[in-house]
């Protein structure tokens, strides 16, 4: 009884859209207009991409132990340090998506039909931000200021440019989206630039402070030096024809201290160098896999799959329209009575 009583159901509900039909055809097309004329709209967007491996190199204490030792007595840890890992690819989207990153991405130049500019002009910002940063002085305050317009510049660069880390293969992707192909490959390019430059700067950043506490430490040893020949050069002057004992231990102790002092300034001179060589070794080296290269085929939009989409939704939303009316019509009257 059940099964005859279904199959009664199913036949007026057909009943009902066949009576209904020109509703749910001029319904079903209205949709899918609407999503044609919105496709039409909408501009072609290319994808531009590249892949490359970050080079991890050996983990070496920078200098061996006499570089560490004086990088203790700076207030630095060096444990670990002079290995790529210490700043790891998966860090690397947290750099793009840093407010430093950001900026030097909108104040990058690129060529848009044979012009030169900022990548910020090119989204459309007329805003000088340049003058608005020197009043600050934000670089030695290392605080950033941000405006609105630079709130809503990043979120358009950060809803296009992407990051993909592939832990399994070691390898890192950077795309970005855009209606000019030509301006999508040229923001790859700076990116990856960029990304490289900031990860220089951080795996760089306690060699140099150790480059700079050594020179400092070797340019107060080397006036200490000068300062102890030129009082041994004056003792020897005014004692020229004295030939005592207690003269000669005098000479003896200020050449003994010249001696010392030569020492620890040689050993300083070839710190300052390791310290040097360990700048130079921080900087990281990536095999491009992919290059950037111009996209030929767009990305989107999908127009094909937008348009079946909206179709279908006109015509459930026209069918469901159909079985729920008398059933809103049979409420309404009940609450009304």
């Amino acid at each position: 009884m059940s099964k005859n009583t279904d199959e009664i159901d199913l036949i007026e509900f057909i009943k009902k859209i066949y009576v209904k039909k020109k509703l749910v055809l001029i319904t079903t097309f209205v949709f899918a207009l609407t999503s044609i004329l919105y496709t039409l709209s909408k501009p072609n967007l290319y994808t531009s991409s590249t892949t490359f491996i970050p080079q991890l190199s050996s983990s070496v204490k920078p200098g061996g132990s006499s570089l560490s030792g004086l990088a203790s007595m700076a207030g630095i840890n060096l444990s670990g340090t002079g290995s790529s890992s210490d700043f790891p690819p998966t860090l690397y989207p947290n750099i793009i998506n840093s407010v430093p990153f950001k900026l030097d991405l909108l104040l990058s130049k690129i060529e848009v039909n044979s012009d030169s500019i900022t990548i910020r002009d090119y989204f459309g910002s007329s805003n000088n931000f340049s003058e608005n940063l020197k009043q600050f002085d934000y670089t030695e305050k290392n605080i950033f200021s941000i405006s609105e317009n630079d709130e809503s510049l990043f979120n358009k660069v950060s809803a296009n440019l992407i990051v993909e880390l592939n832990e399994k293969g070691g390898f890192v992707s950077i795309s970005f989206t855009d209606t000019n192909k030509i301006v999508a490959a040229q923001i790859v390019r700076i990116s990856k630039n960029l990304l490289k430059k900031q990860i220089v700067k951080f795996k760089n950043q306690s060699s140099k402070e150790i480059l700079d506490f050594s020179v400092k430490q070797y340019n107060e040893r080397k006036l200490s030096f000068e300062s102890l020949q030129d009082q041994t050069a004056m003792f020897i002057d005014k004692n020229q024809n004295i030939s005592s004992s207690l003269y000669k231990n005098r000479l003896n102790r200020l050449e003994s201290d010249l001696e010392i002092y030569r020492s620890i300034l040689l050993q300083l001179a070839s710190q300052v160098e390791q310290s040097k060589l360990q700048l130079n070794k921080n900087t990281p080296v990536f095999t491009t896999i992919q290059p950037v290269t111009i996209p030929f085929h767009k990305s989107g939009p999908f127009r094909s799959r937008t348009v079946i989409i909206f179709t279908l939704m006109g015509f459930v939303f026209s069918v469901l329209y159909i079985i729920s009316k008398d059933l809103i019509i049979n409420i309404i009257k009940l609450i009304k009575s």
